[in-house]
């Protein structure tokens, strides 16, 4: 999906997440991971099934970016799924020694805990934008400047790296264009080989890439004031309304889960 975002998975709007505090966004998001591979059976996946679904459709206009990543995913859902069917013993299918039953069921449980930790990651790309997770990693890690840990650099690092998203798409872009042009060419392809070919492409793309790697930093280092660190988050509490019914919600969730147990 790099070739069809130009701000990583991030996507405009005024939905109840995008106007969420960032902190509460990242420390749910947490939250619900852990709670997912966590889950020791059925009724406590469904209760976090319902919550990812209810916040799925609070941004139904963008629940396609949603949707999409999870559909690329799909052969390793499908192969997790298969080794369990193949590989786990128990009780067998129809019969056979060779398909568990047991294995199947897993293999289930473990690609619906998969899919949640997807979903809810998708969740908070799609409604945070690169620099706000990059201003909210910086309130996250500034304790540790007390320790003498230079956490500024640490996030002018991650908005650099960020910022490079567009760089490659750019790239490879035009990667895919040049392919389409020089696509009459077969007979020479045949006779060079598709490995050789494919090395030829790639050191090409990272020769490119190298340059304008280069080109951005001899620009930040002439202009310091693209370097300056984003806005401090202001202070989390009190919280606003939104995020206090947000945090009421995931309690609830958890006494859920909890009572699920």
């Amino acid at each position: 999906m790099i070739t069809t975002t130009e701000n990583g998975l991030y996507q405009q709007g005024q939905t109840f997440l995008h106007r969420l505090d960032p902190r509460v966004k990242v420390l749910s998001c947490l939250l619900m991971v852990v709670l997912a591979f966590a889950a020791a059976g059925w009724l406590q996946l469904f209760a976090l099934v319902v919550m990812a679904s209810i916040a799925v459709w609070t941004i139904s206009p963008l629940s396609y970016s949603v949707w999409r990543i999870c559909w690329m995913l799909r052969w390793i859902l499908l192969f997790t799924l298969l080794m369990h069917l193949l590989m786990s013993p128990g009780r067998t299918l129809w019969g056979t020694s060779w398909l568990s039953l047991d294995g199947l069921l897993m293999g289930f449980f473990v690609c619906v805990q998969m899919l949640l930790a997807i979903v809810v990651s998708a969740l908070l790309a799609v409604t945070t934008s690169t620099e706000t997770l990059a201003r909210t990693f910086g309130w996250f890690v500034k304790p540790l400047h007390w320790l003498g840990c230079r956490t500024g650099e640490w996030q002018k690092m991650l908005l650099l790296t960020m910022d490079f998203i567009p760089v490659v798409q750019e790239e490879i872009r035009v990667s895919s264009a040049s392919d389409v042009g020089n696509h009459a060419e077969n007979t020479q392809t045949n006779r060079m080989g598709r490995w050789s070919v494919w090395m030829q492409k790639l050191q090409g793309l990272l020769s490119r890439l190298v340059d304008r790697g280069d080109t951005i930093a001899h620009r930040i280092a002439e202009d310091g004031d693209s370097c300056y660190l984003p806005a401090e988050l202001s202070p989390l509490v009190p919280m606003a309304l939104l995020d206090q019914l947000f945090s009421m919600a995931i309690t609830l969730l958890v006494i859920c889960y909890w009572l699920a147990g």
